[in-house]
């Protein structure tokens, strides 16, 4: 019966596959048709994680030649052997895990989100369904986060953070047009690190780019920034003020740590000490970064984060740190931008708005642009506080075309 309505579905999902012509389509009537293949390929996704389950547990792979469940669940579903055993893991997961396989039974959780979601609830499942409420309001990087704070409250920090140095690497190879490929893994303070250098120097390029007339991607320019920092010595000199003999921002890396955790040595439930957009890392690493010339720890009962504000237009020091703690990406909802963040006052200041965490937010350039140029709305709802935090963006009616200059900006 089951497998008699999954193929008379799949036929007619297959004829509106083959009758769709998007181009005919008004752009809402896109995003509905959007919005409906989007739960398909949710539910289509439970389906696989529960039958693959069933086909794990049957041995029924042995039988039809595979050398594992996860060669059989590759083949079928035609992705790799490491994204077959990831979804057999979660797919053993659900089992112990009863709100997330209703969410995932429903269609409200996508193979992405079900991962991130099993894999922290079965180390705390006390925090189970308070993830699966997030993924339904919150973006995907934001869940990752939270996601990573659980896993880490459910192990030894201090055993997961030597167990990723033990396994750093730097590997490379060359393709077969001659061009150089890098991969390497590092731990959470050293991979920041670098990625700071390197997103520092590539402003700089950027703005030399700019000051020349020349058109180039971003991603291609933090290519040139990272064989720049080689050459110019080690990437800790790079990343300092004036050691590189380079004019341009200088590199920082942010640790957010609790002012008890500081003092005891290891968080509490409900601390944190984390790298903002990496993750968690062992306090004593915070203690030990915490004299690096190129790295801001914010202790939150240093500067109450809740209640910093200044009288005048500039941003002080402790306010920028308390901002950069809270809204490590642009606030937009949807929006994942993490570079080159603006200061906006969410009341202008021309019209008493003060400059208050309250009343101020990042934004990336262009939800930045839009708001104060073209009308669009930011709106604080509810009373969080960091990720917890909501945001409503309000567009007019007729938004406007994307600037060249912003396009290119990305």
């Amino acid at each position: 019966m089951l497998l008699a309505r999954l193929a008379r579905v799949t036929d007619q999902l297959r004829s509106s596959v083959a009758d769709l012509d998007p181009e005919t389509l008004s752009g809402s009537d896109a995003a509905r048709v959007l919005d409906a293949f989007a739960e398909i390929e949710r539910l289509a996704s439970a389906g696989t994680l529960l039958a693959a389950r069933r086909v794990e547990s049957s041995n029924v792979w042995r039988r039809t030649g595979h050398r594992s469940a996860a060669a059989h669940v590759a083949e079928v579903t035609g992705t790799g052997l490491g994204p077959a055993i990831s979804t057999l893991e979660t797919a053993r997961h659900l089992g112990s895990l009863p709100a997330t396989d209703e969410a995932v039974r429903q269609g409200r959780l996508s193979g992405s989100q079900v991962k991130e979601i099993a894999g922290a609830a079965i180390l705390q499942p006390e925090a189970e369904r308070a993830l699966v409420d997030a993924a339904g309001q919150q973006p995907l990087n934001v869940l990752k986060l939270r996601c990573r704070r659980v896993r880490a409250a459910g192990q030894d920090q201090k055993s997961t953070y030597d167990a990723i140095r033990r396994s750093r690497y730097f590997r490379n190879w060359v393709e077969d047009n001659g061009a150089v490929r890098v991969d390497a893994r590092f731990t959470p303070d050293e991979g920041a690190r670098l990625v700071a250098a390197v997103a520092a120097e590539t402003e700089r390029l950027a703005s030399a780019a700019r000051a020349a007339g020349v058109d180039e991607p971003r991603k291609a320019l933090a290519a040139d920034a990272l064989v720049a920092l080689a050459g110019s010595g080690a990437t800790g000199d790079a990343a300092t003020p004036g050691a590189s003999g380079r004019d341009g921002p200088a590199a920082t890396v942010h640790v957010r740590v609790d002012h008890a955790a500081l003092l005891r040595g290891h968080v509490a439930p409900g601390e944190l000490c984390e790298i903002p957009g990496v993750g968690p890392v062992p306090v004593e690493v915070a203690r030990r970064l915490a004299v690096d010339s190129v790295l801001n720890v914010l202790v939150t009962d240093g500067v109450d984060v809740t209640a910093v504000a200044h009288t005048g237009r500039t941003i002080p020091i402790a306010l920028r740190r308390a901002l950069v703690e809270r809204d490590p990406e642009c606030v937009v909802p949807g929006c994942t931008v993490r570079d080159g963040l603006e200061i906006d006052h969410t009341v202008p200041f021309a019209e008493g708005g003060p400059a208050s965490l309250d009343n101020l937010a990042r934004l990336c350039h262009w939800h930045h642009y839009l708001k104060t140029h073209h009308g669009h709305l930011l709106e604080r709802s509810g009373g969080g506080h960091g990720s917890d935090r909501t945001w409503r963006w309000i567009a007019p009616d007729d938004p406007p075309a994307v600037p060249r200059h912003i396009l290119r900006s990305g």
